[in-house]
Protein backbone atom coordinates (compact mmCIF):
# COMPACT_ATOMS: atom_id res chain seq x y z
CA UNK A 1 0.00 0.00 0.00
CA UNK A 2 2.85 2.38 0.83
CA UNK A 3 4.26 1.90 -2.71
CA UNK A 4 1.01 2.42 -4.59
CA UNK A 5 1.93 5.87 -5.93
CA UNK A 6 5.46 4.97 -6.99
CA UNK A 7 6.88 3.66 -10.26
CA UNK A 8 4.98 3.28 -13.54
CA UNK A 9 1.77 2.33 -11.68
CA UNK A 10 1.68 5.49 -9.53
CA UNK A 11 -0.27 7.64 -12.00
CA UNK A 12 -2.83 4.87 -12.45
CA UNK A 13 -3.41 4.69 -8.70
CA UNK A 14 -3.87 8.45 -8.43
CA UNK A 15 -6.52 7.97 -11.12
CA UNK A 16 -8.10 5.22 -8.95
CA UNK A 17 -8.43 7.76 -6.11
CA UNK A 18 -10.35 10.04 -8.48
CA UNK A 19 -12.67 7.23 -9.63
CA UNK A 20 -13.37 6.29 -6.01
CA UNK A 21 -14.29 9.90 -5.21
CA UNK A 22 -16.50 10.35 -8.29
CA UNK A 23 -18.35 7.01 -8.13
CA UNK A 24 -18.50 6.33 -4.39
CA UNK A 25 -17.25 2.82 -5.20
CA UNK A 26 -14.44 0.96 -3.50
CA UNK A 27 -12.14 0.58 -6.51
CA UNK A 28 -9.07 -1.56 -5.74
CA UNK A 29 -5.66 -0.19 -6.67
CA UNK A 30 -3.33 -1.47 -9.37
CA UNK A 31 -0.60 -3.65 -7.87
CA UNK A 32 2.70 -1.69 -8.02
CA UNK A 33 4.52 -5.00 -8.57
CA UNK A 34 2.63 -5.59 -11.82
CA UNK A 35 4.06 -4.24 -15.05
CA UNK A 36 7.17 -3.01 -13.28
CA UNK A 37 9.31 -3.71 -16.36
CA UNK A 38 6.88 -1.66 -18.43
CA UNK A 39 3.32 -2.58 -19.29
CA UNK A 40 3.79 -4.83 -22.29
CA UNK A 41 0.50 -6.63 -21.73
CA UNK A 42 -2.90 -5.62 -20.37
CA UNK A 43 -4.93 -8.47 -18.89
CA UNK A 44 -8.62 -7.60 -18.56
CA UNK A 45 -11.15 -9.54 -16.49
CA UNK A 46 -14.76 -8.84 -15.46
CA UNK A 47 -14.79 -7.14 -12.04
CA UNK A 48 -12.81 -7.34 -8.78
CA UNK A 49 -13.45 -10.09 -6.27
CA UNK A 50 -14.40 -9.69 -2.67
CA UNK A 51 -10.74 -10.38 -1.84
CA UNK A 52 -9.60 -7.34 -3.86
CA UNK A 53 -12.41 -5.23 -2.41
CA UNK A 54 -12.20 -6.11 1.26
CA UNK A 55 -8.85 -7.77 1.92
CA UNK A 56 -5.87 -6.63 -0.14
CA UNK A 57 -7.23 -3.43 -1.68
CA UNK A 58 -5.45 -4.32 -4.95
CA UNK A 59 -6.13 -6.05 -8.24
CA UNK A 60 -3.32 -8.53 -7.80
CA UNK A 61 -2.01 -11.89 -8.89
CA UNK A 62 -1.41 -12.54 -5.20
CA UNK A 63 -4.98 -12.05 -3.96
CA UNK A 64 -6.51 -14.75 -1.82
CA UNK A 65 -9.14 -15.96 -4.27
CA UNK A 66 -9.49 -18.81 -6.74
CA UNK A 67 -9.34 -16.66 -9.88
CA UNK A 68 -6.02 -15.11 -8.84
CA UNK A 69 -4.74 -18.58 -7.96
CA UNK A 70 -5.70 -19.92 -11.39
CA UNK A 71 -3.99 -17.02 -13.18
CA UNK A 72 -0.90 -17.49 -10.98
CA UNK A 73 -0.66 -21.16 -11.93
CA UNK A 74 -1.15 -20.43 -15.63
CA UNK A 75 1.55 -17.75 -15.54
CA UNK A 76 3.95 -20.18 -13.87
CA UNK A 77 3.23 -22.82 -16.50
CA UNK A 78 3.49 -20.53 -19.52
CA UNK A 79 6.27 -18.14 -18.52
CA UNK A 80 4.10 -15.00 -18.58
CA UNK A 81 5.82 -12.72 -16.05
CA UNK A 82 3.89 -10.48 -13.65
CA UNK A 83 6.46 -7.75 -14.23
CA UNK A 84 5.39 -7.63 -17.90
CA UNK A 85 1.61 -7.35 -17.55
CA UNK A 86 -0.99 -5.30 -15.71
CA UNK A 87 -4.27 -6.91 -14.58
CA UNK A 88 -7.45 -4.84 -14.61
CA UNK A 89 -11.22 -5.23 -15.02
CA UNK A 90 -13.82 -3.85 -17.43
CA UNK A 91 -15.79 -2.89 -14.30
CA UNK A 92 -13.31 -1.50 -11.75
CA UNK A 93 -15.52 -2.08 -8.71
CA UNK A 94 -16.98 -5.25 -7.19
CA UNK A 95 -20.45 -5.61 -8.73
CA UNK A 96 -21.70 -8.13 -6.14
CA UNK A 97 -20.78 -5.87 -3.20
CA UNK A 98 -23.66 -6.55 -0.73
CA UNK A 99 -23.43 -2.98 0.57
CA UNK A 100 -24.56 -1.72 -2.86
CA UNK A 101 -27.67 -3.87 -3.26
CA UNK A 102 -28.52 -6.02 -6.24
CA UNK A 103 -26.86 -4.88 -9.49
CA UNK A 104 -26.51 -6.35 -12.96
CA UNK A 105 -23.19 -6.85 -14.70
CA UNK A 106 -24.61 -5.41 -17.89
CA UNK A 107 -25.75 -2.15 -16.26
CA UNK A 108 -22.50 -1.76 -14.34
CA UNK A 109 -20.47 -2.40 -17.50
CA UNK A 110 -22.30 0.48 -19.20
CA UNK A 111 -21.70 2.71 -16.16
CA UNK A 112 -18.01 1.73 -16.09
CA UNK A 113 -17.40 2.29 -19.81
CA UNK A 114 -15.94 5.83 -19.53
CA UNK A 115 -13.49 4.65 -16.84
CA UNK A 116 -12.25 1.82 -19.03
CA UNK A 117 -11.67 4.30 -21.83
CA UNK A 118 -9.77 6.58 -19.44
CA UNK A 119 -7.55 3.88 -18.01
CA UNK A 120 -6.55 2.64 -21.45
CA UNK A 121 -5.26 6.12 -22.26
CA UNK A 122 -3.26 6.21 -19.00
CA UNK A 123 -1.49 2.87 -19.35
CA UNK A 124 2.29 3.26 -19.34
CA UNK A 125 4.49 1.92 -22.13
CA UNK A 126 3.74 0.46 -25.53
CA UNK A 127 1.43 -2.51 -25.30
CA UNK A 128 2.30 -5.61 -27.31
CA UNK A 129 -0.87 -7.51 -26.38
CA UNK A 130 -4.21 -7.37 -24.60
CA UNK A 131 -5.78 -10.50 -23.13
CA UNK A 132 -9.55 -10.09 -22.65
CA UNK A 133 -10.83 -12.86 -20.37
CA UNK A 134 -14.48 -13.84 -20.07
CA UNK A 135 -16.54 -14.67 -23.11
CA UNK A 136 -20.09 -13.85 -22.02
CA UNK A 137 -19.56 -10.66 -19.98
CA UNK A 138 -16.06 -9.24 -20.43
CA UNK A 139 -15.78 -9.52 -24.22
CA UNK A 140 -18.94 -7.50 -24.97
CA UNK A 141 -18.10 -4.86 -22.34
CA UNK A 142 -14.56 -4.50 -23.69
CA UNK A 143 -15.73 -4.28 -27.29
CA UNK A 144 -18.37 -1.67 -26.46
CA UNK A 145 -15.99 0.51 -24.46
CA UNK A 146 -12.70 0.19 -26.31
CA UNK A 147 -12.60 -2.48 -28.99
CA UNK A 148 -9.74 -3.43 -31.27
CA UNK A 149 -9.59 -0.08 -33.08
CA UNK A 150 -8.47 2.06 -30.14
CA UNK A 151 -5.24 3.94 -31.04
CA UNK A 152 -3.40 2.38 -28.06
CA UNK A 153 -3.86 -1.06 -29.63
CA UNK A 154 -2.85 -0.23 -33.18
CA UNK A 155 0.30 -2.34 -32.80
CA UNK A 156 -1.01 -4.72 -30.15
CA UNK A 157 -2.50 -8.16 -30.58
CA UNK A 158 -5.86 -8.57 -28.84
CA UNK A 159 -6.60 -12.11 -27.68
CA UNK A 160 -9.98 -13.19 -26.34
CA UNK A 161 -10.10 -16.12 -23.91
CA UNK A 162 -12.42 -17.65 -21.34
CA UNK A 163 -12.62 -16.44 -17.77
CA UNK A 164 -10.05 -17.96 -15.39
CA UNK A 165 -12.69 -18.02 -12.66
CA UNK A 166 -13.54 -21.26 -10.85
CA UNK A 167 -16.93 -21.63 -12.57
CA UNK A 168 -15.39 -21.43 -16.04
CA UNK A 169 -11.81 -22.61 -16.14
CA UNK A 170 -12.46 -26.37 -16.17
CA UNK A 171 -15.50 -26.19 -18.46
CA UNK A 172 -15.50 -26.82 -22.21
CA UNK A 173 -16.25 -23.94 -24.55
CA UNK A 174 -19.67 -24.51 -26.15
CA UNK A 175 -18.49 -23.32 -29.57
CA UNK A 176 -15.04 -24.90 -29.83
CA UNK A 177 -15.53 -27.84 -27.41
CA UNK A 178 -12.05 -27.14 -26.04
CA UNK A 179 -11.28 -26.96 -22.33
CA UNK A 180 -11.24 -23.30 -21.25
CA UNK A 181 -8.06 -23.78 -19.25
CA UNK A 182 -6.27 -25.00 -22.37
CA UNK A 183 -7.28 -21.97 -24.45
CA UNK A 184 -6.20 -19.58 -21.67
CA UNK A 185 -2.83 -21.34 -21.40
CA UNK A 186 -2.44 -21.12 -25.16
CA UNK A 187 -3.07 -17.36 -25.10
CA UNK A 188 -0.65 -16.83 -22.19
CA UNK A 189 2.04 -18.87 -23.95
CA UNK A 190 1.56 -16.91 -27.15
CA UNK A 191 1.87 -13.58 -25.38
CA UNK A 192 4.85 -14.71 -23.30
CA UNK A 193 6.61 -15.72 -26.53
CA UNK A 194 5.85 -12.35 -28.13
CA UNK A 195 7.46 -10.28 -25.39
CA UNK A 196 10.54 -12.38 -24.61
Amino acid sequence: MAARYTGPIGELNRWVDTVQAVTGESVPYFDPRAGSRGAKVLMVLQDPSGAAHGESGFISLHNNDQTAHNVYQLCEETGLQYTDYIPWNVIPWWVANPAKGRRSLQDEAVRARPYLEEVVDLLPGDLAAVIVMGKTKTWPAWTAAVGRKHPRFRNAEVLFTASPGPQSIFQDDKDTHRRNRDTIAEAFSRVAGMIR
